[in-house]
């Protein structure tokens, strides 16, 4: 495989395994004992969502990415809770606890509808939305179908492919052994991820390796749902005037360092620098992208 396909298949999925903080410390996540949680089902958009809420204050929605649910941030939604946000996190469409009503299909542009539903079901209009990874890519799409319904959207590191020359040559190749696998193998998500990981990491990874447990949870929607999301093009029509910012660590993968210039270029505002943050600092360090949202 390419450095730069590699790149791809990274971005497709962020690993919440042994993840290395802003300082250089290595840690492995777990969801915290967290009783100031309040979770509930909320029927939307044709199907019904787990939505986790902390905090009071302005109205914050974390769009989750690849491979994770609403569980694996905890951390980061109580880091913005604690900086004066009323935080929703919720299972997008398909994952976890959510249903699965019309899934999968629709890429980016579903999961901005069942968003922008969201929003208005919990009264949360004019909330600021934080899209991580892939969901950076949603939340940008929100910002396209439905003006005004965010105040605000910050896009942490959006692996954007469809907004770049090559994406979708470069996506179709990654996912070719994957869709060969599941039709030798009819229903093996966790083989079919297993083989993603396998290319990201350069080394074998078992369909039943513990240490990605957590990954595994979601390997049906992540191996279904990624390449259709990050496929989503941009035109400056939908980006240009919009209340975004496209956020970037200081050493994104070749993808997301190509995406991230194009989709400031769309909506004509320079991209949000943040010195040393890895792609999954939302995983190891919450209090990093709580200081880009600023408090409530």
């Amino acid at each position: 495989m390419t450095r730069r396909l590699a790149a791809l298949v990274a971005a497709l999925v962020t690993l919440p395994v042994a993840l290395t903080a802003c300082d250089g410390t290595t840690s492995h996540q777990e969801a915290p004992m967290d009783d100031t949680v309040t979770t509930r089902t909320v029927s939307a958009a044709g199907t019904t969502f787990h939505v986790e809420e902390r905090g009071d204050g302005p109205p914050l929605l974390i769009v989750h990415g690849g491979g994770e649910d609403a569980g694996m941030l905890a951390g980061q939604a109580e880091a913005l809770a604690a900086a004066g946000h009323r935080v929703v996190t919720y299972d997008r469409r398909g994952t976890g606890r959510s249903g699965r009503e019309d899934w999968p299909g629709g890429g980016a542009d579903r999961h901005a509808d069942d968003a922008a539903a969201l929003i208005e079901e919990l009264d949360m209009d004019g909330a600021t939305v934080l899209g991580l990874s892939s969901g950076g890519v949603v939340a940008l799409a929100l910002v396209a179908r439905h003006p005004g319904s965010a105040g605000r959207v910050i896009a942490w590191e959006p692996p954007a492919a469809g907004a770049i020359p090559g994406g979708e040559e470069a996506t179709a190749a990654i996912m070719a052994p994957v869709e060969a696998h599941l039709r030798d193998h009819p229903g093996d998500f966790a083989g079919a991820q297993a083989l993603l990981l396998s290319e990201i990491l350069g080394f074998p990874v078992a369909a039943d390796d513990p240490a990605f447990a957590a990954a595994r949870a979601n390997a049906e929607p992540m191996v279904r749902d990624e390449p259709a999301i990050t496929l989503r093009p941009f035109t400056v029509a939908e980006l240009a005037g919009a209340p975004v910012t496209i956020a970037v660590g200081g050493e994104p993968n070749e993808l997301i360092a190509a995406a991230v210039p194009r989709l400031a270029e769309l909506s004509g505002t320079a991209p949000a620098l943040v010195e040393g943050a890895p792609h999954e600092v939302y995983l190891s360090a919450p209090s990093v992208l709580a200081e880009l949202v600023g408090p409530g």
